[in-house]
């Protein structure tokens, strides 16, 4: 029977734990790598089909349009217009009135969150639009309580 030495079997034993150390950061960098790749796909899609997000769009426009008319426009001097939505290809979908006496702040944080998910929506499904800008109106006046833009001719 044949006896090693200590300081052998000690390198030796040595060696064997150091390459299962190097597997087990593979493994590891590995496990990290995907969960890492999970974790992007799932914030770049969160399971839901074209048609569902643009209702989740719809459902947000709808919201704003009934902040912007929950008043009654008496005083023209009281409303205010405000660009939302966002074309494909850039630039404002249209513009909409709304009173100063409603909760300003939260009703433009809203516009600017539908413009944010239009913009995201447009680029992950590849929408395409038409270039065209809308007219911007010069004013609004009221008629019969409610607010209609002004043009400038």
């Amino acid at each position: 029977m044949r006896q090693e030495c200590w300081v052998c079997s000690h390198f030796a034993y040595r060696k064997r734990i150091n390459s299962k150390i190097k597997n087990m950061k593979k493994i590891t960098a590995i496990g990290i790598f995907l969960l890492f790749g999970m974790c992007i796909s799932c914030s770049q899609n969160d399971g839901l089909t074209q048609q569902e997000e643009a209702q989740k769009l719809g459902t947000l426009m709808s919201e704003i349009e009934r902040l912007a008319v929950s008043k009654s426009c008496e005083y023209a001097s009281e409303w205010r217009y405000t660009s939302y939505g966002e074309k494909a290809c850039g630039g404002p979908v249209g513009f909409i009135a709304y009173a100063t006496t409603i909760d300003t702040a939260a009703f433009l944080e809203k516009i600017a969150a539908h413009r944010a998910a239009e913009q995201a929506f447009n680029k992950k499904w590849g929408i395409i639009s038409t270039c065209d800008a809308p007219v911007e109106p010069s004013g609004i006046i009221c008629e019969n309580g409610t607010p209609v833009f002004t043009y400038q001719e």
